[in-house]
């Protein structure tokens, strides 16, 4: 079920990484602080004080706390994208809407990094993350799922899914909540970024994702 959060993830090594010839250098990736949202790009959203902020560098710790947010992973196959991809670490925080924070009730934005060896290894791991969000749940048909467009980023990748009160009645399981979400995900350099914004039906918009997703990567890539 979505409405948690999507993964766990993870802190980063920072390091420079020289040019050829040897004159300059390339950025080295943000310090871990300034890898997660803010409340300039998520205007009106407050830290979650339940869901803290994690991260980890240990690929046994990332495996298995992945595996359990996922949707419905293939534990041999995740290990072996992300070993290929080289895993170096990865984090995850959550900021909350509203006044006081209600668990399962409150709209949250999620976002997350995974900090891979390279370009390529950056893109296998995003591509494997948008194909498990996509994936129908094992327990219940009630999740619709589409993509949608990120112009404003290069190569982001865009899924709404929705489970309303009336399609969990119908197709549902029991213990299922009525959510929305909006997942963008896009690479800089070797990391994977992603914004996952989602609430109660109706609470939360693709624009309002997009605007949050945009203002997020214009910072990280100083665009």
């Amino acid at each position: 079920m979505r409405f948690t959060i999507p993964f766990l993830a993870v802190l980063a090594m920072v390091t420079l990484v020289a040019c050829d010839g040897g004159e300059e250098e390339t950025a080295p990736p943000l310090p871990l602080a300034q890898r997660f949202l803010s409340a300039e790009e998520a205007p009106g959203s407050k830290p979650d004080l339940d869901e803290t902020r994690e991260t980890t560098v240990d690929f046994d710790e990332f495996i298995a706390t992945l595996s359990e947010r996922a949707v419905d992973p293939d534990t041999e196959e995740m290990t072996e994208v992300f070993q290929e991809a080289g895993f170096k670490g990865a984090g995850v925080d959550t900021r909350f809407y509203g006044e006081t924070h209600m668990p399962g009730r409150s709209t949250h934005v999620v976002s997350s990094f995974i900090e891979l060896e390279s370009e390529d290894g950056a893109t296998s791991a995003l591509d494997w993350l948008e194909t498990d969000v996509k994936k129908p749940c094992p327990m219940s048909c009630a999740v619709d799922r589409s993509n949608f467009d990120v112009d404003d980023i290069s190569d982001a990748r865009g899924v709404h899914l929705i489970a309303t009160a009336e399609d969990i009645d119908r197709v549902g399981t029991g213990d299922q909540q009525p959510f929305e979400s909006y997942w963008v995900g896009f690479t800089s350099g070797a990391l994977v970024y992603t914004v996952d914004l989602f609430g109660r039906p109706g609470s939360v918009s693709e624009e309002q994702a997009l605007e949050i997703a945009s203002a997020y990567h214009d910072r990280l890539t100083g665009g």
